[in-house]
């Protein structure tokens, strides 16, 4: 049985498995892009979720969004914009938003997650929000490299000078107003060129840093403070974040980003890259990685060259390299977008094969789940050796295609 429930209630994404009720909140601590835009995925206290509908965040933050996929894939914004944001702008995420973090004594596990192209911060909500449901607290980026299908800055627009005058001292404050200036893809004239793409890969590396930075300054008590005027104070994950057991995770791009990610920051523990997009990644990337790696792909996405480098990454470190394929599954079998639309148009936009999008997704959870618990030392009642060794019938171990 699929580990997501279905029901009749407001549309939503999958509730998730774990024991654990989710909270989720955006954060950018830098109102320019040189800042980092996230949706952190955690646990808190426990609730029933379908009796707190009220307050579950809309899975399209912003109506751009829609807008944005549109443009990525190519669609007239003002017709497919208004189609997809009828389609998908009222479905909820069952999370609880904006609140508290469980404190419960209990330090959490984390992962940064990051997007490939044309995603977003909220593209991943389903396997984001069922890796938070098991005792994780997951960052997703929002690349502001150009690959985002959709993203913002805020723009300062005036600043406003004002006098106080309680209890006759007089103080001089400086407030900043702020618009929202929305950034799209940016299409390539060649979108698979390699130089214009690890250019953006090291932009990418880096906003991956960036978060541990964040992360560790609330751990070490810094003062830290996001600049979206919400009143969700990150300092309350000091004390509750287990950064010894930090983890880098991605989509395609973010595949790739992870994998050099841990290449290059030693604080991630391992990564898990799901139908990895190769080419951003340079030669010198494949041996810098020494941290275990768990590639899993899907049946329809991958070619030849693209799995011979993933084979390549595994012969440097064969025994922490793992390389699964999901049969019945397409690129989008990773994101939400199987859950947003029905099997029809799912398969029309090839954003679902044929495996029934509850069992892919309970499938790409549990291969992280497994290796995460496995390589983060988390005691676990299985690890989904079944999954992560192949010896399931909806996995192929390595892949599906013929490389000679």
């Amino acid at each position: 049985m699929p580990i997501f429930e279905r029901d009749s209630e407001r549309k939503h994404l999958p509730i998730g498995s774990g024991p654990y009720t989710i909270g989720c909140v955006d954060f950018m601590n830098d109102h320019t892009k040189d800042g980092v835009l996230l949706r952190l995925f955690y646990p808190t206290e426990h609730k029933d979720i379908k009796k707190c509908q009220m307050q579950w965040p809309l899975w399209l933050p912003r109506k751009q969004y829609g807008k944005g996929y549109c443009y990525f894939r190519r669609k007239n914004t003002k017709v497919f914009g208004r189609l997809f944001n009828w389609i998908g702008g009222d479905i909820y995420v069952p999370a609880l938003w904006q609140a508290p973090v469980l404190n419960n004594g209990q330090k959490f596990p984390v992962i940064v997650f990051s997007h490939g192209l044309g995603g977003n911060r909220t593209t991943y909500t389903t396997l984001c929000s069922d890796l938070a449901s098991q005792g994780f607290v997951v960052a997703a980026i929002e690349h502001r490299d150009g690959s985002a299908s959709m993203t913002f800055v805020l723009k300062l627009i005036e600043e406003h000078l004002h006098h106080n005058h309680k209890n006759h001292h007089h103080r001089l404050h400086r407030d900043h107003s702020f618009t929202e200036e929305w950034v799209k893809y940016e299409r390539q004239e060649k979108e698979d060129d390699f130089h214009i793409r690890n250019k953006q890969l090291y932009h990418r590396i880096q906003e991956c840093s960036q978060v541990v930075d964040l992360l560790e300054s609330v751990e070490r008590g810094e003062e830290t403070h996001s600049v979206l005027g919400i009143h969700w104070d990150i300092t309350q994950l000091q004390g509750k974040l287990d950064l010894s057991r930090l983890a880098v995770m991605g989509h395609s791009f973010g595949g790739a980003t992870c994998i050099a990610s841990a290449a290059k920051d030693k604080r991630f523990r391992l990564s898990v890259a799901l139908d990895t997009w190769m080419l951003p990644l340079e030669e010198n990337i494949y041996k810098d990685v020494t941290q275990p790696v768990l590639l899993v792909n899907t049946e329809i996405f991958q070619w030849k060259e693209n799995v011979k480098s993933m084979f390549y990454l595994q012969s440097i470190n064969p025994s922490d390299t793992i390389i699964i394929t999901v049969k019945g599954t397409c690129h989008q079998s990773q994101t939400d977008f199987q859950f947003v639309v029905n099997a029809a148009l799912g398969r029309f936009f090839e954003l679902r094969h044929t495996l029934d999008p509850y069992i892919a997704m309970e499938i790409n959870s549990k291969s992280s789940l497994g290796f995460l618990w496995k390589h983060l030392n988390i005691p676990a009642e299985t690890y989904y050796e079944d999954i992560l060794s192949g010896n399931h019938d909806l996995v192929i171990k390595g892949t599906n295609l013929k490389l000679s």
